[in-house]
């Protein structure tokens, strides 16, 4: 049976670390497992990275407008379903795995899936919700009924799809798409790389109390909320430091607020962190902090990254995060409000014994969501697909 897999993604790889987990867990079942991607500047088109070959088409990401993202996505769109083409004819892969965003990317896949291809769609985002956060617009506006007639499509034109966690499938499932289509795959770190044994070393100031938010810095995220926390807490609590580790657009913006707030003192920026070294960077916080503003169903890595650690976690009350973790095991604020989120960090800094509870109650939850069972339930798709493959060829 045909083992050979196609990975398409709209980012940079191995920058992108649930791509990189994914294709690694693939190959180590016995896959052999192609990559198409976005090329950074000082990359090669094509490279071979621990089993995996790795295309890269000359196109770069960059935030911004609803027009900016349009063009991006067609040249994307264009030049992967060129790359894609090609490879099929060479390789005639058994299943093409098409990662969002954008939806439409999946269509790259037609002329395989005509050819006998199955075709997985994993599903990152709900981006009709992401898209009227993101820029303000009602759920009547006709971008978002063209992005959700998309979506639909997409979903419809798929073998099978991937949602990352309960609510986000349960928007899926309006499309009338049928359930045996779906699987639950929670986007979870790899506990090879996001281990507590990491909690174990001492910090370089034993002396600091230290917060912690990483990933992404963009405006939905949320890093303002924070600061404005922190100058809230500024005269109660003396010693805190807080990390923010990662890059962003919104990045200079945090930065300026950190400065009006004066704060510099106490706010360090890292900047890009290669993903393997970010767990011995944050597992020494005594804090970590998920401040997210989005209203659209996420469950972001960065949660369970903390948890996996070992470290203390205050999140925002959002109705995904919740869903997964109780209030026992998570210490909840509303979603940006500064004063809340002063209140969160003041009392676990006055309570290490409810920082302790928080973590053996995280701990608990977290050892049925881990990468070692996620893993098997995203193995079994390919399986069950490969599985569909060989009946039909056994009955020609």
């Amino acid at each position: 049976m045909n083992g050979r897999v196609c990975v398409i993604r709209h980012d940079y790889y191995p920058r992108e670390n649930h791509v990189r987990r994914d294709a690694e867990a693939l190959r180590d079942a016995g896959y052999q497992v192609d990559i198409i991607c976005l090329k950074l500047k000082n990359e090669e088109k094509f490279e071979l990275l621990n089993g995996i070959n790795v295309y890269r088409i000359p196109v770069s990401h960059r935030r911004g407008g609803i027009l900016r993202y349009m063009v991006e996505y067609g040249f994307s769109f264009l030049l992967s379903s060129v790359k894609l083409n090609l490879l099929y004819l060479k390789k005639k892969y058994a299943v093409i795995e098409v990662d969002t965003m954008p939806d439409f990317l999946v269509f790259i896949a037609l002329i395989p899936r005509l050819l006998g291809a199955k075709v997985l769609l994993y599903m990152f985002e709900n981006m009709p919700e992401l898209c009227a956060f993101e820029y303000k617009l009602s759920t009547e506006h006709p971008v978002i009924k063209l992005l959700k007639v998309i979506e639909k499509l997409s979903l419809k034109f798929a073998d099978k799809i991937i949602a990352t966690h309960e609510p986000a499938y349960k928007i899926f499932a309006k499309h009338r798409i049928p359930k045996s289509k779906f699987a639950i795959v929670l986007n979870v770190p790899n506990e090879g790389i996001f281990s507590s044994s990491v909690r174990k070393m001492e910090k370089p100031d034993q002396n600091s109390f230290v917060l912690v938010s990483h990933g992404s810095i963009l405006e939905r995220y949320g890093y303002q909320t924070i600061a404005r926390a922190l100058k809230l807490i500024e005269t109660k609590i003396h010693n805190f430091r807080l990390l923010i580790v990662g890059e962003g657009e919104y990045k200079r913006e945090i930065e300026r607020l950190v400065k009006d707030l004066r704060l510099e003192e106490r706010v360090k920026f890292t900047g890009y962190v290669p993903f393997d070294e970010i767990p011995m960077i944050i597992g020494r916080a005594d804090i970590g902090i998920v401040p997210i503003l989005c209203k659209y169903p996420t469950l972001p890595n960065k949660l369970f990254e903390f948890i996996a650690l070992g470290i203390p976690t205050i999140a925002s009350a959002l109705p995904t995060m919740k869903a997964y973790f109780h209030d026992n095991s998570v210490m909840f604020f509303e979603a940006g409000n500064e004063k809340d989120l002063a209140r969160c960090i003041l009392e676990l800094y006055q309570n290490p014994a409810k920082r302790k509870s928080l973590v053996a109650n995280a701990s608990k939850i977290h050892e049925k969501y881990r990468w070692l069972e996620m893993k098997k339930e995203y193995l079994k798709v390919y399986e069950e697909l490969l599985l569909r493959e060989k009946m039909i060829c056994k009955s020609k």
